[in-house]
Formats: structure tokens, C-alpha cells, sequence
């Protein structure tokens, strides 16, 4: 697990366990679906590849943004809260649990890791209340990861999960 530092400042160093249940039912139904390798190599959420309806070789420099471009979703957050720290807290983890729940679907037998990123930041409309997009991707040889040094980025906060974090975040049942 890697986070830059406005990650670290939003969350700490102990990032809360999470369960399946704070994930809305439409991203769990994704997750349910199950993951594509597609003609290309690709790791894709079958879900959302089916509903991808462009080219691999338009615009795209490599496999891996066509997978982040793909696997990329805004975090569903119109059912919360406007005020900062409960719409934060509870954006994070519903955030987590999709990336959480998503990974650990992921194929058992991958060629190359499968890694989540979940990004917070302040959101484009005039109210700048704070959103959330949730994507993933594989590290490939030969290919510059999708982010590189993630202390880079000052803009958002951000949070990269491997398969591993993701089997020991996520709690089955019980609470969290």
C-alpha cells in the first residue's frame, strides 16, 4: 500500500478495515461481475467493459491507462452528506471497500499485479464539495506504472492498493 502525504493527512497510517456492505449495491454488482482479459492483454471489470465502447489503439500510450481509462469510476456520492468531515469519512470508505471488494475478485492467475487507486479531491462544481473516482490496473515490465511517484501528486488525495492490502482490509462480516 502506497499513499502520498494528503492521503496520509486525510487518513493516518491505519487506513479502517472495511466491509462489503459500505459499498453501494450498483459498484458491488460490478465487482460481482468479475474480471475480462481482453484480446489485448487487458484486465478489465467485465462489467464496465461492456459498457466500453471506444478503441485500444485511439489515444491510449499503453495498456495501462486503456485499463485505468476502462476501470475508472466516479465514487457514487449523492446520498451523502455536504459537510466535510462525515462526507469524507464516509467517501473514503466506501471508496476502500469498492477497490477492496474489486481486487479481491480479481483473477487468481494474473500475469501482472492488479492495483487499485482511490483519489479524494475537491470536486469541479461551484459547491468544490469533495469527490471521489476509484480505478485499477496492472504493473507491467517495461511499462512506467499508471503513478509513478505518488509523492508527486499534491492535488488529491491518493491511495494505492494491491490485492494483498485489499484481503486484509476487507472484513466479511462484524463490525468495523
Amino acid at each position: 500500500m502506497r499513499m502520498n502525504g494528503r492521503m496520509f493527512g486525510l487518513a493516518g497510517a491505519d487506513l479502517p478495515s472495511v466491509r462489503p456492505d459500505d459499498v453501494p449495491d450498483a459498484y458491488r454488482a460490478i465487482t460481482e461481475g468479475g474480471w475480462t482479459v481482453d484480446g489485448n492483454g487487458a484486465y478489465l471489470l467485465s462489467a464496465l467493459e461492456v459498457g466500453y465502447h471506444g478503441s485500444t489503439s485511439e489515444k491510449f500510450e499503453d495498456i495501462i491507462h486503456f485499463e485505468a481509462t476502462v476501470n475508472g469510476r466516479a465514487m457514487m456520492d449523492y446520498d451523502l452528506p455536504v459537510s466535510a468531515p462525515e462526507r469524507q469519512n464516509r467517501l473514503l470508505r466506501r471508496s476502500i471497500a469498492y477497490a477492496c471488494l474489486a481486487l479481491r475478485a480479481s483473477p487468481v492467475e494474473s500475469a501482472y499485479e492488479i492495483l487499485g487507486y482511490v483519489s479524494l479531491s475537491g470536486g469541479a462544481m461551484s459547491d468544490d464539495a469533495l469527490t471521489a473516482s476509484v480505478t485499477f490496473c496492472t504493473r507491467r515490465p517495461g511499462i512506467p506504472p499508471y503513478i509513478g511517484n505518488i509523492w508527486d501528486y499534491s492535488e488529491e488525495s491518493l491511495l494505492e492498493l494491491s490485492k494483498d492490502d485489499a484481503v486484509r482490509m476487507l472484513k466479511d462480516r462484524g463490525p468495523s
